[in-house]
């Protein structure tokens, strides 16, 4: 199992993090992709398209995700140990 506290894992949980983020995204795209092709009765995008989307929707997610964890994860370690956190 990976430790939170060390240096080292650091790295690791970033891109677990963004990975997870990423993801989460990406379900959150196709759930309302699939939605709308139902709610609409014809087929308002198809397969292609909500692939391509699915990809497009990770890429920048994971490209944003891995710039903003390490500040959250920074923000967290420093509030815990009850420095002054800079906004």
């Amino acid at each position: 199992m990976v430790k939170p506290d060390s240096k080292e894992s650091r790295p690791i949980l970033v891109f677990l993090s963004s990975i997870a983020t990423s993801t989460m995204l990406v379900l959150l795209f196709l759930f309302g992709a699939i939605s709308t092709n139902t709610l609409r009765g014809g087929q308002a995008y198809t397969l292609v398209d909500m692939a391509a989307g699915s990809i497009f929707v990770f890429a920048v997610a994971m490209i944003i995700s891995l710039s903003l964890w390490p500040r959250v994860m920074d923000w967290f370690e420093k509030r815990k140990k009850g420095e002054k956190v800079l906004r």
